[in-house]
């Protein structure tokens, strides 16, 4: 008997529309992005100190309130979001493999939870602010005692009902492989006795599923500013985010960093081979009423 190769089962999306086929970067796009997107981050600073910066701790309104802006600025830089799996309602940690910074304000739109980000990030200009409004836990990981003691308030986190997001990397890398998992962050989900969600990210083309995208990643001696010029002008992208199979925290650290790297890689190599995709047509954007009327009466009168 002859068992035939099973392949992946079509994806029905609706058909992106003529501007975005455009998928050349063009450097048009910097001339609407950059100022929409300055503008947002003029608005983010008293939406931030309205709803997190008097706060001993930021609450619900504050995570909605940074889910919102991270909507507007994905949106500005022509990223779309396509989710799949099942979005956790409970508190967890979710480890996910790390891309760019673009990740977290991803993930904000998914997740109200804490994130845990290196030291570096303190300093940036505006983020590293925010990040402090908004309860960031940063880790400093060259001092293994202050380490410890960041990894046990994410614990404290979770236990009083927040979920903690952070990458266990420790890095960034291109998207197309995932590098060795740090074991000490996952004593959080452990001694926190939650489950552990691993989170695939992986950025690519709009019409081309399992095509990396070669702009976004953020690595190497890229700079923020640097790497945001290049970004405005690129075209639009498809962040695809997989929610993955829950860990029990029963496993233990070690065991959890190796299932949850190895959970993540295996769903990038499927998104590398691709589904096939079948695309819808969109009415909304071929919606002529007027036309549309004219040709109904037209039929109803025999012309």
């Amino acid at each position: 008997m002859r068992w035939r190769k099973q392949t992946p089962a079509p994806v029905l999306i609706h058909y992106p529309g003529r501007r975005l086929r455009r998928l050349r970067p063009n450097a048009m796009r910097r001339f609407w992005r950059l100022p929409l997107l300055v503008f947002y981050l003029l608005l983010a600073y008293p939406l931030a100190l309205w709803t997190c910066a008097r706060k001993a701790q930021p609450d619900a309104m504050s995570y909605r309130a940074f889910a919102w802006w991270s909507r507007r600025a994905l949106r500005v830089l022509g990223i779309r979001l396509r989710v799949d799996g099942k979005i956790p309602e409970q508190p967890v940690m979710v480890a996910a493999n790390h891309v760019s910074y673009l990740d977290i304000l991803a993930l904000a739109t998914l997740i109200p939870g804490r994130f845990v980000a290196k030291k570096e990030m303190r300093n940036w200009p505006f983020f590293g602010i925010m990040g402090e409004w908004l309860g960031t836990l940063f880790i400093d990981r060259s001092d293994a005692r202050a380490s410890q003691r960041t990894m046990r308030q994410a614990s404290d986190i979770i236990v009083a009902g927040t979920s903690v997001v952070l990458f266990p990397e420790g890095t960034t890398s291109d998207g197309k492989a995932v590098g060795e998992f740090y074991a000490a962050p996952f004593e959080t989900a452990a001694v926190a006795r939650a489950e552990t969600i691993p989170v695939a990210l992986r950025y690519e083309d709009v019409l081309r599923p399992g095509q990396p995208d070669v702009l976004c990643p953020f690595i190497g001696d890229d700079s923020l500013f640097g790497h945001l010029w290049w970004l405005a002008a690129a075209a639009p992208l498809t962040l695809r985010v997989e929610f993955l199979a829950a860990l029990p925290p029963e496993l233990g650290r070690r065991q959890l960093a190796q299932n949850a790297r190895q959970a993540i890689s295996d769903a990038l190599q499927r998104m590398e081979q691709g589904a096939s995709v079948t695309y819808l047509p969109n009415h909304r954007s071929r919606r002529h009423p007027f036309r549309d009327a004219w040709a109904a009466w037209r039929r109803g009168h025999g012309a």
